[in-house]
């Protein structure tokens, strides 16, 4: 199985990001290998999606639970159905001292047909630093920009080095 975990201080806030993540059917507006979202259900906290991706000329879709815990920063991503054995996906957005948000993305997946797991492997840690910087840019084209005060750099570098050091434990 596959896995990532990438962690990326953002300027905006965690209300924000959290709500911008949630919009899956912007995603093919700013993400350029998803073709297509189509939601089958849809609650407050929870939907299902079909998300449809191109790459070259490789077509797939496949069907995800979406579930989200406002109050802690959390969206929860689990696969239903489509061309993976496993696809688990969790953003998480960490509230820091100056407003702005330390986002926490991990995803782990494992494709049921194996030639696919060898296509897709090589270029996966690239796509996945290319979604957060189209998820930034989308931010950036929606949200005002939090400007971190001088006397707040430290303390908020602090944040983010505690934060990404619970994670190797």
């Amino acid at each position: 199985m596959s896995r990532h975990h990438i962690f990326r201080h953002m300027p905006f806030s965690p209300h924000d990001l959290h709500d911008l993540a949630w919009d899956v059917e912007d995603y093919p507006n700013f993400i350029k290998f998803i073709s297509a979202i189509r939601l089958l259900k849809s609650a407050k906290n929870e939907m299902r999606a079909e998300v449809r991706v191109q790459y070259k000329m490789l077509r797939e879709s496949f069907v995800t639970n979406i579930t989200r815990e406002p109050d802690d920063g959390e969206i929860l991503v689990s696969l239903v159905s489509g061309p993976f054995k496993d696809l688990n996906n969790r953003w998480q957005f960490h509230p820091l001292a100056d407003g702005s948000t330390l986002v926490e993305f991990m995803v782990s997946y494992r494709f049921s047909i194996s030639w696919l797991g060898k296509l897709f492997g090589s270029k996966q840690s690239r796509a996945e630093h290319k979604v957060l910087r189209a998820f930034e840019n989308r931010a950036a084209s929606r949200f005002t920009e939090i400007k971190t005060p001088h006397e707040f750099e430290h303390q908020v570098r602090s944040e983010i080095a505690e934060l990404k050091a619970t994670f190797k434990h």
